[in-house]
C-alpha cells in the first residue's frame, strides 16, 4: 500500500486494480493517521476556557475523527462518482480514499504533532485535494480531475459538520464524566 500511495503522491495515475490489497491495511493506515491527528497540540491546550483533556482522549479523539470523516467522504464520493454514468460502483474505493490520503495526512499531521503552525501545513493539504482528484479520475477513466476535486469539495462540508458535533460531543462527554475538569 505505501508504494500505491507515494504513487498518488507523485501524481501518477493509478487504475482501479491497483487498489485491491486487504482492506486491513487500509483500516491501519487510516488509524495511524488518526493517531497522528490526536497528537495535535491543540487537542491538548490547556485554556481556562477549555481544559486540556488526557492523551489517550485525544488520541482516542482523533482516531474517531478521521473514520468519520473518512466514512462521510466514502458516501459522498460513492454517490458523486456513479452520478451520470461515469463509474459503476465496482471498486475498492475505500482503498483508493485511505491511499490517497496517507502521504499528504501522515506529513500534515506529523508536522503539526511537531508544532508547525496549521496555517503552513495548508499548501500541503491544498495539494492533497489535487492528489485525490488525480487518483479519482486515473481509477475512473470518464471522471476528470475537476469532477473528482469538486466530489472531494463537497464531500468536506458534511465531513467537517460531522467533526464538530463529535468534538462537541466529546468535550462534553469529558467534562460530564470528569475526564476532564469543567471549565471555570
Amino acid at each position: 500500500m505505501i508504494p500505491l500511495a507515494l504513487n498518488l503522491f507523485l501524481l501518477r495515475p493509478q487504475p482501479f486494480e491497483r487498489f485491491a490489497y486487504p482492506r486491513w491495511q487500509a483500516a491501519l493506515a487510516l488509524t495511524l493517521i488518526g493517531l497522528l491527528v490526536g497528537l495535535d497540540p491543540q487537542f491538548r491546550l490547556d485554556t481556562p476556557e477549555v481544559p486540556a483533556p488526557p492523551l489517550w482522549l485525544a488520541l482516542s479523539l482523533g482516531v474517531l475523527l478521521i473514520w468519520a470523516v473518512a466514512l462521510v467522504t466514502l458516501a459522498v464520493l460513492r454517490w458523486w462518482m456513479q452520478r451520470g454514468q461515469r463509474w459503476d460502483g465496482r471498486g475498492e474505493l475505500f482503498n483508493l480514499l485511505v491511499a490517497a490520503w496517507l502521504i499528504t495526512s501522515v506529513l500534515g499531521a506529523g508536522l503539526v504533532a511537531l508544532g508547525v503552525p496549521h496555517l503552513l501545513t495548508l499548501p500541503l493539504y491544498l495539494y492533497s485535494l489535487w492528489v485525490g482528484g488525480n487518483a479519482l479520475s486515473g481509477a475512473i477513466p470518464k471522471a476528470s480531475l475537476g469532477y473528482g476535486i469538486v466530489g472531494i469539495l463537497l464531500s468536506m462540508v458534511p465531513a467537517l459538520l460531522l467533526t464538530a458535533v463529535i468534538t462537541g460531543l466529546a468535550l462534553l462527554l469529558a467534562v460530564l464524566t470528569g475526564v476532564v475538569p469543567a471549565p471555570a
